[in-house]
């Protein structure tokens, strides 16, 4: 029979007026403060994850295993589902086995710098690369959390193999290698701002770990595991602990009671709250127009990527990335002007400047002028790449960018509209 609970949170976070940060503590997913939570048999249950208050945009969410309580061979199984404004769904099922607490945290994120990718309950995982959405993600660090596994005979490490501006490449190492019975682990993958992750350690352990832990202020201590290794006991229990000392110093442990230590591998660290990181849009610098009176036959609308050698002059949504390594962007235009028509330009000079931001100008086709030949020159933001997205139609060409700041933009760039005098 499905259960379903109601969850609130113990922890708000506001930057600005807006909900942007948001925590809580799950512990509805343990016997002890919920006689209900019988995890066995293929019972499915859902909780119901209310946040503090509602979110201004649907935020990320990702979850972190702070005790685990479960029989030896459990195949435990989480999931986050349904994610609006005011809540989501988490859902949990044991296959085989039995598991008495699964305590966790979750923590959303409405931030479109970071991006959390999903892997629920996946099978015999070996290498997996997958694309993000963020050309500008930080490409040196990223944090796993393990949120599921079924404990078989194997002792299993996730690890991510490489970040790109495109991707993101992860594996699951296994001892031994040659392990033949089925691996189910659950995870999440937490990218964003280098800035935002602070003072990790990675740690693997075969007995009691404990650290002694300065708080940060606007930062979430965040500790994940990342693997685990299989105990040669009756059952697996892990149950992290914080301790305050004095003033901002606590100490953060990881032990085990009643059974053996489970060996495993986990980080710690913080997530900031506070990143100052920001993209901004390619800013006009020249704009030089030639009007053309003879005139070979050409595409009515072609844009030259000078750059990169890219030409595009066929209807249809283009994307087109310009490297970090450019400090500007150089682009022609041709417009083929046929007489009784007019051509409409508009050109944004710069993404948030105090002067006049748009270059707005006509132009009347006529036997003088058969074709607009534009030349543009556009600073770039160093070191980042510029998403461009080009829409090309009959009589119409507009360029935005793609900017991943707290919110997601698309800025327009320019706008070529051929219309009848």
């Amino acid at each position: 029979m499905l259960q379903t609970h109601m969850i609130f949170v113990f922890l708000l976070i506001y930057l600005t007026n807006e909900l942007i940060f948001d925590q809580g503590l799950c512990q509805e997913t343990c016997q002890q403060q919920n006689p209900d939570f019988e995890c066995k048999n293929q019972t499915p249950f859902i909780f119901i994850i209310n946040f503090s208050s509602p979110f201004e945009n649907i935020p990320q969410v990702f979850i972190v295993l702070d005790l685990i309580s479960v029989d030896v061979k459990t195949d435990f199984r989480l999931e986050i589902q349904d994610i609006t404004k005011q809540s989501f769904n988490l859902h949990v099922a044991c296959l085989t086995g039995w598991a008495s607490c699964l305590r966790l945290k979750w923590y959303a994120i409405d931030d479109q710098r970071f991006q959390i990718i999903n892997f629920f309950n996946t099978i015999d995982l070996i290498q997996k690369t997958v694309p993000h959405k963020n050309k500008n993600l930080n490409t040196e660090i990223g944090l796993i959390t393990l949120v599921s596994h079924n404990y078989e005979e194997v002792n299993f490490k996730l690890k991510i193999d490489e970040i790109t501006s495109e991707d993101v490449t992860v594996s699951l190492i296994k001892l031994p290698e040659n392990f033949g019975e089925q691996i189910q682990v659950g995870f999440q993958i937490i990218l964003g701002p280098k800035e935002a992750f602070q003072e990790f350690n990675f740690i693997d352990s075969t007995t009691n770990y404990e650290s002694i832990i300065q708080e940060k202020q606007n930062a979430w201590f965040i500790s994940t595991f990342t693997g685990m290794g299989y105990p040669y006991t009756d059952a697996i229990r892990l149950d992290k602990q914080y301790q305050f000392q004095e003033s901002s110093i606590y100490k953060y442990s990881l032990s085990t009671w009643y059974s053996a230590f489970t060996p495993c591998s986990h980080s710690h660290g913080f997530i900031s709250q506070i990143i100052n990181s920001f993209f901004y849009s390619i800013n006009l610098q020249k704009l030089s127009i030639v009007l053309i009176q003879h005139s070979l036959s050409v595409p009515l609308i072609s844009i030259n990527f000078t750059q990169i050698n890219r030409i595009l002059d066929s209807n249809g949504e283009y994307q087109v990335t310009l490297d970090k390594a450019f400090d500007e962007v150089l682009i022609d235009i041709q417009i083929a002007c046929p007489v009784g028509k007019m051509v409409e330009a508009k050109f944004n000079k710069c993404y948030d400047c105090s002067i006049e931001k748009t270059n707005f100008q006509n132009f009347q086709c006529s036997n003088t002028a058969k074709k607009i030949y534009f030349k543009i020159q556009y600073s770039k933001q160093p070191l980042t790449f510029a998403e461009l997205i080009l829409k090309q139609q009959d009589n119409l060409c507009q360029m935005n960018q793609l900017l991943y700041n707290q919110k997601f933009e698309e800025v327009e760039i320019f706008t070529l509209n051929i219309k009848d005098i």
